[in-house]
Parts: structure tokens; sequence; C-alpha cells
């Protein structure tokens, strides 16, 4: 373990450059070793062979019958001086002993060389075969010398063969380990890193490939963030585009149903449900200016002033009313959306409210036409028998007998006198101005006209209008008041008279009060008749009317679902 961590510590190209450098060192003694030994050798065989050349020489010279001094005295000479030279060229390695045994030889050819006349033939043949002796033993001390630098040259080259053997072992494992191994660990990492899985473990060491690792890991880091970055700007986009998809599709939706069906208050719930749902509101209300106030299934937010927030609704310029509404998360998007939505509410409600006073409009008109028709036809038809009546009624007066006739003239006369009230009565009616489309200002207008037809005080009780109505709902309640004022103004004797119209549990309670004499069980046919007209309005709304009498006075009272 040791040994791994001290090479994944070195560096690869120190550690090859080494072994490299040893490696020529070792090769370069060799080489030295090798040159250096193989030319001594060459000496050393040159001086073998001389000396084995002279010890023939000696040999020959040994018989006593062939002595040939002058030819040994040839022979001294020509080989002294290489046995010298021999001498000189061995001293690389350890030749004491040939040195002295060239040396002996060398003095024993000398002198012989110089005794060769002074000795005899058998003194010569002696010296002559110490000579031989001298020379035997000198080669055999070269040969040593020859095996002995044969075993260098041997030994150096197994120690070099060794050395390169070990270091090409130790490099083979050392690429595998340290070179080998972890690049196919980079090569695999870069692998997983191209295929976004940047969860790998890389490789550590002070080498140069533990530097590419961490250089790489540094890569892959940087590339994971700039690709997490990078995915979370494309989810967050794609979660935007989601928004704004549902967004749109969702005011799409409100659009096509605030202008295709009929505004009425469970429309206009179900919008704020949506609208809450889709923003995440926790609570939400509209609040007409007008005191209308329709609270969503969530709840009224102007129960919490806290953390109320209103959005007004304009219609022309002007509040209209308000979106009251507490966010749960309060989110930019969420706000846009909610003001996008009072936009096509604030659209909605002008639509809705231009056409119910179109319709009130066109039913004016229509009723008009009505009343003038009736004005030019009937009513002047009534007039002029009214008129007969009263010239027929002179006629008759100057004949005296003729009571019955007169009396007949006179049921016609008052029959006609209340036809004729009771179209006044309708084309008062029919003339109704309720151009304002609030239902208490359209009030507050009818008891101005009819104030100047009475000494009784008309005046408003308690009186909410925060409801919404269809243009006939809203000219038949118009009606049915001024029709219960008008009685009371003609037949209750009375001095005051108060409408009253509160709003409790989804119902509209109105109520006409006045201080008069009070109705009587069977009222006369021209109250009989305002009486029928109101039940038949009432009908028409489905609304339940209800007369009785006070304790001082009588109330009509109206109770109309909205």
């Amino acid at each position: 373990m040791k040994i791994n961590l001290l090479l994944h510590s070195l560096s690869i190209t120190k550690v090859i450059s080494t072994i490299a450098l040893l490696i020529l060192i070792l090769s370069g003694t060799h080489v030295f070793i090798f040159m250096t030994t193989t030319q001594s050798q060459s000496s050393n065989h040159d001086a073998i062979k001389s000396l084995t050349a002279l010890r023939h020489e000696a040999d020959s010279f040994i018989n006593p019958n062939q002595l040939d001094r002058q030819q040994i005295q040839l022979t001294a000479t020509e080989y002294s001086p290489l046995v010298a030279n021999q001498l000189l060229q061995n001293k690389f390695f350890d030749v004491n002993q040939i040195h002295e045994a060239n040396i002996e030889l060398r003095f024993e050819l000398i002198a012989i060389q110089q005794q060769l006349d002074q000795l005899s033939d058998q003194a010569l043949t002696l010296k002559l075969k110490q000579l031989v002796s001298s020379i035997e033993y000198t080669i055999n001390q070269y040969r040593t010398l020859i095996d002995k630098e044969s075993s260098v040259i041997f030994v150096s080259q197994i120690i070099m063969f060794t050395f390169v053997a070990l270091s090409a072992l130790f490099l083979l494992f050392y690429c595998r380990h340290c070179i080998v191994r972890p690049l196919n660990r980079l090569e695999e990492n870069v692998y997983s890193i191209s295929n976004h899985h940047f969860n790998v473990d890389f490789i550590e060491s002070n080498n140069e490939v533990g530097f590419l690792s961490t250089g790489l890991k540094s890569m892959s880091e940087e590339l994971e963030s700039l690709i997490t970055a990078m995915q979370k700007k494309v989810f967050d986009k794609k979660t935007e585009l989601e928004t704004a998809n549902e967004s749109i599709q969702f005011l799409f939706t409100i659009s096509q149903t605030l202008s295709t069906v009929k505004l009425t208050h469970p429309i206009i719930i179900e919008a704020l449900n949506a609208l809450a749902t889709q923003t995440n509101l926790s609570k939400l209300c509209l609040e007409l200016v007008n005191g209308v106030e329709i609270d969503s299934d969530y709840g009224c937010a102007t129960r919490d002033s806290r953390s109320n927030k209103r959005i007004p609704i304009m219609i022309n310029g002007e509040p209209f009313g308000y979106l009251n509404y507490i966010q749960a998360t309060p989110m930019s998007e969420n706000t846009s959306i909610i003001v996008s939505f009072s936009s096509l509410l604030a659209r909605a409600l002008y639509q809705e409210e231009y056409s119910l006073q179109e319709q009130k409009l066109l039913l004016m008109d229509e009723r008009g036409v009505i009343a003038r028709e009736l004005h030019d036809s009937i009513a002047q038809a009534l007039s002029f028998l009214k008129i007969q009546c009263a010239v027929l009624n002179r006629q008759i007066d100057a004949d005296s007998e003729k009571n019955d006739v007169k009396e007949s003239v006179s049921n016609i006369k008052e029959a006609v006198g209340d036809a004729y009230v009771q179209l006044r009565s309708l084309l008062s009616t029919f003339r109704l101005n309720i151009s304002e489309s609030d239902f208490k200002e359209a009030v507050l207008v009818m008891i101005s006209q009819l104030q100047k037809q009475t000494t009784a005080k008309i005046q408003l009780g308690d009186f909410e209008s925060n409801f919404q109505t269809h243009a006939n709902q809203h000219i038949h309640l118009l009606q049915i008041i001024r029709e219960a004022m008008v009685n009371a103004m003609k037949h209750a004797n009375c001095s005051n008279i108060i409408v009253n119209c509160v709003i409790i549990d989804q119902k509209v309670i109105i109520s006409i009060i006045d201080d008069g004499i009070g109705i009587k069980e069977k009222p006369g046919k021209d109250n009989h008749y305002g009486i029928e007209i109101m039940n038949q309005r009432a009908a028409e709304l489905n609304a339940k009317l209800e007369i009785k009498n006070l304790p001082l006075g009588t109330e009509i009272k109206l109770i109309f679902e909205i």
C-alpha cells in the first residue's frame, strides 16, 4: 500500500527518465568494460601467441644434437622486446604475477643471450628447459588473466541483463498501475461525463495523471454546474410557459363564460371560485359601489383588513366595484391574472349593464308607443262618450218623467269616468320613466313625480338596492310600488307613505306603509282593480304579495327571490 502510494506520488516523467538514465549509465559502463576487457584480451592472446612461438623455438633448441647457437641468439634478440612490450600492456588488471613472470622470463632470455658463447651444450640445454618452463608458467598466467577478464565480461553482461529485465518489469508494472489503469479510468470518466453522469470517482495522485484527473474533475464539476443551471433555466422557462399557457387558457375560459351567458350571481360566484383556485387565493369577493357584495366560496376578504388587497373594477374611467382578495402565496404572476380578470369582469359588467339599460329603453319605447295608441284611440273615444253622456244628461233634465233613463245615463257616465281614470292610470304606468339603471334612484325619481300629486309625505325608509334584476322584473317592481303609493294617495287619507326595501337570505322584501284609515275587507272597484294589477305583476315575478292592516294604516309587502 505504501509502495503504491509512493509510486502514485512520483512524477511519471521523472520515474521514466531516471530509469532510462540508469539504463544508459549501466550500458555505458558495460560497453566500457567490454571494450577495455576485449582489447586487453586481444593483447593477451597476442602475448600468448608470441610466447607459444617462443616456446616452440625453445623446444626446438633443446635437442643437443641440433643446438644452433647463432639461431638461439637471433631468436632471443627477436623475442626479448616482445616480452617487455607485453609486460607493459597488461597493467589494467592485477598482473603482479604476470609482471614477475615476464621479468624472470626476460632475465632468462637476456642471460641466455649474454652467456650463449660461454655455456656448454648441457648447460645451454638446461637453460633452455628452464626457459620453456618459465614460458609455460607465463602462458598459464596470461590464460588465467583471460579467464578473469571473460568472467568480468560475463558478470557485467549478467548484471546488465538483470538490470534491464528488472527495469523492464518495473516499467511494465509502473505503466500498467500508474499510467494505463489511470488513463483507462479517465477514459471511463470521460465517457460517463459525455453521457451526463457526473457522479464518478477520480484518481488522486501527485503525478501527471493525477494533475490531469484533477483538471478533468474540475472541468466535470463546472460542466455539471453549467448543465444543472441550464436545465434549471429550461425547467423554469418551461414552467413559466406552462403557467402562462394555463393563465391564458383560464382567462380565455373566463372571457367566454362572462361574455356568452347572462351575468347572474351564480355565474359571477363560479368565476370568482375559478379565479381563487387558479391564483391560490385564500379569500375573494366582489364589492360593487352600489352596495352589492358577492362572496366566493372561500369567503370575503373585507373581513380581514390586515392582508386584504383591493383591485378596482373600472368602467368608463369610474370605479364600478372592487375585487377584495387575500393571497396565500403572493406571486406577481397571480397579481397580473387578477388584474386581467378584473378587466374581463369590468367589461362583462359593463356589457350586462348596457344590455339591461338597452332592454329597458326598448321596453319603454314599446310602452310609449302603446300609450300613444291608447291615448289616440280609446282615450279619445272614452272622452267623447263622456261628453255625450253629459249632453244627454242635460237633455234628460228637461224631462222629469224620464228618471229611469236619467239613472241609466248616470251609470254610463260613471262607468265611462271610471274607465277613463283607469286608462289615465294605465297611461301613466306605461309612461313611467326608468332611465335610471339603479333601482333606488328609479324609485326616488318616481316618488318625486308622485309627490307633486299629493299632500302626503312620501319618503324612503330602510332601502337596499344591492341586487340585480332583468328589465321586466325592474319594471314590475317599480309599477307595484307605484300602484301601492297611488292607492294610498287615493283611498288611505294618509299623511305619510314610507317605502322600505331590505335583503334577507337572498330575498328582497319591499314594503309600502301608510298611516291612513286602512283597507276595507271588500275594497271598492278602483282599489280592487289596483290590487288585482299588483297581484298579476307579483305572479309575473314569482313573488308573494301580502296586504294587511296595521294598528294605524296599511302595509303592502312584496317578497321577491333573487
